[in-house]
């Protein structure tokens, strides 16, 4: 039998509590009982954005959160700026012009991070955008934007509402939600949370009311005015996906009594570790704006390199499990995760296991070198 070691940006690894939870026998979602548990997890939520505004709890995936934003604050034929810079921020863009919007694309190289700058210019010659839509962690890229750089070139230039996309980054890289300026957020529940998949969370800051108020209703299930009024009586609007918040909830009691800061630091000592790491073995990583949570590296381009063979080794023979590349890096890189349950020795261990796997698939490496790198960042850490 062989052990799988989930090493991907998303589904993560689940704790066994929040797993045991979901053996309990159905319960009716109408009750004292779920209503301080709505109130729990709001507030779990509120802590971990940074955030006084509203959270609401959503069935579905992360997009159906992103969808949820974007539908009830822009309306036919209004300008939106789109920030795209790989695949998963390319969402925004496509779901715009769905829903009949103007869509302006900000794009840059993937691998780089946007600048206040390009924002602001933009802005300035599209006074007449109505929202901004922006990527915390672009997880196809493995960068990390500079949202709080961003967040104030909306603000100084703008009447736009900010919209981040969370999903993959909130909960292991920074984010401050009230304080860079960020009007509506998205959150999964299978990333940094440490969740089954299928759920999710929308914030909203006090400000982006208003424009949802004034926005024609064309939708039903994702209606924000809906899941406002219902918050009043601590429930939802629909039938909830209970049993996932009574999971989440108990990965999201870990989270807040261990505090936010501290995950941040420990993300960010895990990530240095894989980075030194992955640089001493001799790969490319393919950014130089990296995020915490994950670290997205380049195949070796030398020799007779395999990567197929590479990833089967990781996979087939150490059960580590990488996520692949997407879109114009699909067969070009590998991306793993370094957030959740992911510790110290399943850094090292994923490292020894890629020096290994390298070697199988045709790029020589001296063992030791990628583990021993990471040893010593955590030497310094402690």
């Amino acid at each position: 039998m062989k052990k799988e070691r989930l090493m991907t940006p998303g589904p993560t690894q689940v704790p066994e509590g929040s797993l045991l939870t979901l053996a309990r026998q159905a319960t009716h979602h109408r009750t004292p009982q779920f209503e301080a548990l709505f109130e729990k997890t709001r507030r779990a939520m509120a802590d971990i954005l940074r955030t006084e505004g509203d959270v609401f709890f959503m069935t579905g995936s992360g997009t159906a959160s992103m969808e949820t934003a974007l539908m009830n604050i822009v309306a036919p034929n209004e300008t939106v700026l789109v920030l795209s810079s790989g695949k998963f921020s390319e969402r925004w863009a496509e779901m715009g012009e769905v829903f009949g919007a103007k869509v302006v694309t900000l794009t840059v190289p993937w691998g780089e991070p946007f600048r206040g700058d390009q924002v602001a210019d933009l802005l300035r010659a599209h006074p007449e955008t109505v929202a901004v839509f922006g990527t915390l962690t672009e997880t196809s890229t493995g960068v990390c934007h500079p949202i709080a750089e961003l967040g104030r070139a909306v603000r100084e230039n703008s009447d736009a509402l900010f919209v981040v996309d969370g999903i993959s980054g909130i909960g292991a890289d920074r984010f401050e939600m009230d304080a860079w300026s960020v009007d509506l957020a998205v959150v999964g529940s299978q990333k940094a949370l440490m969740g089954i998949s299928g759920a999710g969370f929308v914030a909203v800051a006090p400000r982006a009311w208003g424009k949802i108020e004034k926005t024609p209703r064309r939708g039903f299930y994702f209606d924000l005015l809906k899941y406002r009024k219902s918050a009043e009586s601590l429930t939802t609007p629909f039938t909830p996906a209970k049993s996932i918040l009574e999971s989440l909830a108990f990965n999201l009691d870990a989270i807040t009594g261990e505090g936010i800061e501290k995950i941040w630091q420990r993300t960010a000592l895990l990530a240095e570790a894989a980075r030194a790491g992955i640089d001493a073995i001799g790969l490319k990583r393919t950014t130089a704006s990296p995020a915490d949570s994950m670290t997205a590296v380049f195949f070796p381009e030398e020799g007779a390199f395999d990567p197929k063979r590479f990833m089967s080794e990781m996979y087939g023979r150490f059960g580590v499990k990488f996520a692949a590349g997407q879109g114009e890096w699909k067969g070009k890189i590998f991306r793993m995760a370094h957030f959740g349950l992911i510790d110290e020795f399943d850094i090292m261990g994923t490292l020894g296991a890629m020096e290994l796997a390298l070697c199988a698939a045709g790029f020589p490496v001296e063992p030791g070198r990628g583990v021993a790198a990471a040893q010593q960042i955590f030497l310094r850490g402690n």
